[in-house]
């Protein structure tokens, strides 16, 4: 099974296979290989890539690089799963957290592809839509109007503003596209100039997408924290071994801010309280961990909390994604047909 791993050029970048090559990995560490012995059986030599990144990776081991960094280099992995590499070289559960991150990056290819599905019908309706708007427009419409001249006929009011939204979808369209466009390409060539804090708190700041954003913080600020602390420690070291990661810039500020906090002589949930960037019940979980002496527990398990209602918030989204789109189209039809059909209807009563 494991020659189902497609390796180009001596690099693994198909989320699933990184998912799949992860899960297996961390089965074999939980029972008892090496990180080196796992890599090697995983990567069989009978194809010249996997032999390529075999051997990138056992000669990276071979000096002393650390664990996240090889296969962040070598499997291209995204930033969320190589702090969470990272910080288990810290709590010493390695092949547990590789096989959460493998379970992670393969449902966020399935949610990936499930989105496809989603929009690809609607998106192909909405063009079909536009494209049918504009030969209405440029085509068919100057025909009316010049009929509706010859013929002494005025349309009603009602009528004028339903040709109007016809005329003026297609321009809307263009404009939205363009605005899509130009902020994408602004951001593709000046995304290193903006700092990922900056940007981290603007979104915070969003309303709807907010939400998202702190669920996903939280968790993984949390469900780290936990693992940390569970592993005997301190608060103190934990937020250093969080700050000194460079995967997750926003992280790093949030420790700093927190460490700042508690040198300053504040409490350790009245430091979280104020992160913009946190659900505002992790407060209240880090005072009630530490009153009872489970903090790490209650921190893990909060983190978990979080990540079940990010799953959820983001599945009732896909399922609200589709019925959105084809009512839009929906309307778009309507409109084209009334804009045809009710100056006819109105020509023939005042004939």
């Amino acid at each position: 099974m494991f020659r189902n791993l497609s390796i180009g050029n001596g690099y693994m970048k198909k989320r699933d296979e990184q998912g799949k090559f992860l899960k297996r990995m961390g089965s074999l560490l939980e029972k008892g290989y090496t990180f080196s012995e796992a890599v090697d059986f995983l990567l069989i030599p009978d194809h010249p890539a996997a032999t390529v990144l075999k051997t990138r990776i056992l000669h990276a081991l071979q000096e002393g690089v650390q664990v996240s960094k090889v296969i962040t280099k070598e499997l291209s992995l995204p930033t969320h799963v190589s702090a969470q590499i990272y910080f288990a070289e810290f709590h010493g559960q390695m092949g547990a957290t590789l096989m959460g991150a493998g379970d992670y990056l393969l449902q966020k290819q399935k949610n990936q592809e499930r989105l496809k599905r989603v929009i690809q019908y609607p998106l192909m309706l909405i063009i079909i839509a536009g494209m049918m708007m504009v030969l209405l427009r440029n085509v068919l419409f100057p025909k009316f109007e010049t009929l509706y001249s010859s013929m002494g006929y005025e349309p009603s009011t009602g009528v004028q503003l339903l040709l109007s939204f016809v005329k003026a979808v297609p321009l809307l369209l263009a404009g939205i596209l363009a605005v899509l466009l130009s902020a994408g390409v602004i951001l593709f060539f000046f995304r290193h100039r903006i700092s990922p804090v900056t940007i981290s708190i603007h979104t915070s700041r969003i309303p709807f997408l907010s939400r998202f954003f702190k669920l996903a913080h939280t968790h993984f600020f949390a469900r780290e924290l936990g693992f940390l602390l569970s592993n005997g420690v301190s608060i103190t070291e934990s937020l250093r071994i969080i700050e000194q990661q460079t995967f997750r810039p926003t992280l790093q500020y949030v420790s700093g801010e927190l460490i700042q906090g508690l040198k300053s002589g504040m409490s350790l949930h009245e430091c979280a309280g104020a992160i913009p960037f946190f659900q505002s019940e992790v407060a209240y979980i880090i005072h009630h961990g530490q009153s009872n002496g489970r903090l790490p527990e209650e921190l893990q398990l909060y983190g978990d909390m979080c990540f079940v209602e990010l799953e959820e918030r983001s599945g009732a989204l896909l399922k609200y994604i589709q019925p959105v789109i084809f009512s839009f189209v929906g309307l778009f039809i309507m409109a084209i047909y009334f804009s045809i059909m009710m100056p006819l209807f109105q020509m023939m009563q005042g004939v």
